[in-house]
């Protein structure tokens, strides 16, 4: 670590870690800060295949400063191997000129009181807008030949682009680095965190054509500011599909009369492109939840062994930025209770959850079990959120995104409690007496076993280790608690961390390994286990063939 002020942790995003939970990279839950000026750590451990990413998980705008990658780990026998010849990464983000500023103090608000909802974004790191000094970000092709183009959304802010490539159908193979059945798709929504594998063939008339994202949560304010939410340059950002060969450059957006701006035009066949099949996808959806399965089938018991209910809220007083210090007020919290999250003193698998865990909103859970977790959304902001150390399926959602709580009905942003009761959820439900934005409006329509059963799905639901939870609605997923360690379940738009919205499950702990002894740790608790730092094991030597590991 070569920062001059700052510890780092670097948390690898999707893998699973089994077997080696202290290598996470989870500040304060796995490990302390790796020192600044020169402070080092290895880490070590055995991924499985899939799209995965890293970023730091120190605090909140490391990563936004740009501290993340991708990481990819070929399985020896690919399945979809016959379906393409090359291989691209894609990474999407959301970019700001001073992240330090712009996502420091949103304090749980809608919106953001310092800066806009979203800035800018890059495709694979760059921002272009046509000119000769900004170039549009290129994914170059040949003809003839088809990809698996590896979308991963690194975005911190935003919550998701919805992601569509002109004139080119995309077939759906992989989610969140688990292969599911092919199915072709016109469009998908890529949430914060997410990583979708599709196949696309460059099968075209040569030419630049448009890739789009669109953050279709703030496209309403490119015209007009809502309170706490100021205008926005652009909802949408571009970057092209270029066919290798292909001389003519694509020309610059032009800017709509009352915001906002109209596409750039694509060059050679992408000026006309043909139109595409398939469904969209988007997971902000219920009816979406059913429409990709897993390649390899999972089934889930009629009942799980344990269920907890979650809620996910605000607790009051009401944020006020010219004399509360951010994360000082309107704490969120996704616990059993009002619990917003509180650092453990010292690394809570270091003492699994024994000692310096005193008012951290954690879980222990014993032995191998089906854990079912029921998710209350009690706010008007979307959330999206990430479970380390495992896999979970989805196997019930809210369809509240889909009539009364659409995001064509943005009164429901602004719904007070006892008005949503009458109109739209009679079980209605305030997250925290409290808060007052700005009156009656944090609240939201728990599941309801009654209600909301009929609507479950245990037949081959889809694997994720990430999951949308629209605004004022609900989701249920189901884990297996098999992994031992100790595993955060989080918000990851990043200005929810520092807020409190994390929790933590504490897996088997009598079957959790030894921390080793070079995992930096701190605080006045004693590491339970002192383990020597164990030699590194021999990869097994395997011929330069892509159905081997990398």
């Amino acid at each position: 670590n070569n920062l001059l002020a700052e510890a780092v942790a670097i948390h690898w995003h999707g893998l699973h870690m089994r077997g080696y939970p202290a290598f996470d990279g989870v500040y304060g839950v796995t490990q302390a800060g790796i020192p600044a000026q020169g402070g080092s750590m290895t880490y070590r451990f055995r991924g499985q295949a899939g799209t995965h990413w890293w970023h730091a998980h120190m605090q909140a705008l490391q990563a936004d400063r740009g501290l993340k990658g991708p990481i990819v780990i070929h399985p020896r026998a690919d399945p979809h191997k016959a379906l393409y010849q090359e291989e691209k990464i894609v990474t999407i983000s959301d970019e700001w000129r001073n992240p330090d500023e712009c996502l420091r103090a949103e304090g749980a608000q809608p919106g953001n009181p310092v800066c806009m909802e979203i800035e800018t974004a890059s495709w694979n790191g760059q921002w272009g807008d046509g000119t000769e000094e900004y170039p549009w970000p290129l994914v170059s092709v040949k003809q003839g030949t088809c990809y698996r183009l590896r979308f991963i959304g690194m975005m911190g802010q935003a919550q998701n682009f919805q992601i569509s490539i002109a004139g080119h159908n995309m077939t759906l193979i992989a989610v969140d680095g688990i292969d599911v059945e092919p199915i072709k798709l016109s469009k998908f929504n890529l949430h914060a965190g997410e990583r979708f594998d599709v196949i696309v063939c460059a099968d075209q008339v040569p030419g630049n054509y448009v890739i789009e994202a669109v953050y279709d949560l703030a496209c309403f304010l490119e015209t007009a500011p809502a309170p706490h939410m100021p205008k926005v340059d652009s909802c949408k950002y571009w970057s092209f599909l270029s066919y290798e060969g292909h001389q003519d450059l694509p020309g610059k957006a032009s800017r709509k009369l009352l915001g906002g701006y109209n596409a750039p035009k694509g060059t050679g066949g992408g000026a006309k492109p043909e139109s595409v099949a398939g469904p969209e996808w988007d997971t902000n959806k219920q009816s979406s939840w059913t429409m990709v399965k897993n390649l390899v089938p999972v089934e889930e018991p009629e009942k799980a062994d344990v269920q907890y209910v979650l809620d996910v809220g605000v607790v009051g007083p009401s944020f006020d930025n010219s004399s509360v210090p951010y994360a000082m007020s309107d704490r969120m919290y996704m616990f059993t209770e009002h619990t917003p999250w509180k650092k453990p003193t010292t690394p809570l698998l270091h003492t699994k959850g024994t000692c310096g865990a005193e008012g951290v909103p954690f879980i222990t859970i014993e032995k191998e079990q089906t854990v079912e977790l029921i998710i209350n959304n009690l706010s008007p902001t979307a959330h999206v959120l990430h479970m380390h150390g495992m896999s979970f399926t989805v196997t019930n959602y809210a369809s509240f995104s889909e009539s009364w709580c659409s995001a064509g009905h943005f009164e429901c942003f602004f719904l007070p409690l006892a008005l949503a009761k009458k109109l739209d959820c009679s079980n209605a439900r305030a997250g925290d007496p409290g808060t007052k934005f700005p009156y009656d409006a944090y609240w939201g329509c728990p599941y309801d076993e009654e209600r909301d059963r009929k609507t479950e799905n245990l037949q081959n639901p889809l694997q994720k280790d990430m999951v949308s939870l629209w605004r004022r609605s609900w989701a249920v997923i189901r884990f297996k608690a098999t992994n031992p360690g100790t595993w955060i379940f989080h918000c990851h738009m990043e200005q929810h961390i520092p807020t409190g919205q994390i929790m933590a499950f504490n897996i088997l702990p009598d079957k959790q390994p030894p921390v080793p002894k070079d995992v930096p740790t701190e605080g006045p608790c004693p590491v339970w286990s002192q383990a020597e730092t164990p030699t590194p094991r021999a990869a097994p030597r395997h011929p330069m063939h892509p159905d081997h590991f990398v």
